[in-house]
């Protein structure tokens, strides 16, 4: 069987902290949803868990007229741009939409970017086993770039200074891969690590869980709702806590005040702000290992909002 039909779990990369060193090359880590796109007469897409995503993406069914060749597989990224930057939230928007009518909609009004770094195969030709800096050679070569795909750049040895910049850009991290490295299906290798930035962010206070010293957070979304994005226990003192219960007491609300599925929970009025850093979003827009910094008391809670 040709790999063109067959389903290619992609190879994935360990976390690590950023260094430098001259056999390696260091790219963006783009905040997306990684997907292989099989690209002949027609254009398949299939996200990292094996799923064909297609359907999801009209705009992006054209992919296979900006190659130079009658076959290939890329490795990359689907991503949503929001204020020029890509926006994580947009893009699970986009994939787990079903209803045909909103998927006409959205590719319109969040339309998509195929970004890749890498390429797999060509006219019958197997490229796993090439070195990477090889493969980046060939997808040059056969990657025409449009406004639907682009090549992601890289650079050699300087992986510190491009995550300092990234981190000014408020990008997601940086990718460092071994320039020899082999492609390994589905294998989780430390020839490929990632560095990724914390995320910051102010949150609206919503309630507090009543069986343990953790604080209820949510944004509001693109409907002016509030959206409950998890809940923040790490690096609260017993001060702030304090505090903050002096003033909660008085702004208690009824239960299920917000729609939200959650036990053992006091609701609040949505007036208190707190500021967090967390890891990254789940792919239900909740937060991973959140930590608590500090009560945002000139923030408005009306302006936290997801971006």
């Amino acid at each position: 069987m040709s790999m063109m039909d067959e389903k290619i779990p992609p190879m994935l990369a360990v976390s690590g902290q950023v260094f430098d060193d001259p056999d390696w090359l260091y790219e963006i880590k783009w905040d997306g949803s990684r997907t292989l796109a099989f690209l002949s007469s027609t254009t398949r897409l299939q996200d990292r868990r094996l799923v064909d995503v297609s359907h999801q993406f009209p705009e992006l069914m054209k992919l296979n007229k900006f190659i130079r060749a009658n076959e290939a597989i890329l490795d990359g990224e689907l991503i949503v741009l929001k204020d020029n930057k890509p926006s994580y939230r947009s893009i699970m928007m986009r994939k787990h939409q079903q209803n045909k009518l909103k998927i006409d909609f959205m590719s319109k009004s969040y339309p998509a970017i195929f970004i890749t770094w890498d390429i797999l195969y060509v006219d019958g030709k197997e490229l796993l086993n090439r070195p990477l800096i090889e493969r980046k050679q060939m997808l040059n070569k056969f990657v025409n770039e449009c406004s639907i795909m682009r090549i992601s750049d890289f650079i050699f040895e300087h992986g510190k200074t491009l995550f300092e910049e990234t981190d000014k850009k408020r990008l997601e991290g940086v990718m460092a891969k071994k320039a020899d490295s082999k492609y390994y299906k589905g294998k989780r290798s430390s020839l490929w690590q990632k560095f990724k930035h914390y995320i910051t962010l102010n949150a609206v206070i919503i309630g507090y869980r009543t069986d343990k010293t953790a604080l209820v957070l949510g944004l509001y979304n693109e409907e002016n709702k509030i959206v409950h994005i998890g809940n923040v226990e790490s690096g609260i003192s017993q001060k702030e806590l304090t505090a903050f219960m002096k003033v909660a007491k008085d702004i208690k609300v009824k239960s299920n005040f917000y729609g939200i599925k959650e036990s053992n929970v006091q609701w609040i009025m949505p007036v208190l702000v707190s500021k967090v850093k967390f890891m990254e979003w789940s792919e239900n827009f909740k937060m991973r290992a959140p930590s608590f910094l500090e009560f945002v008391y000139d923030a408005k809670p009306y302006d936290c909002r997801f971006t």
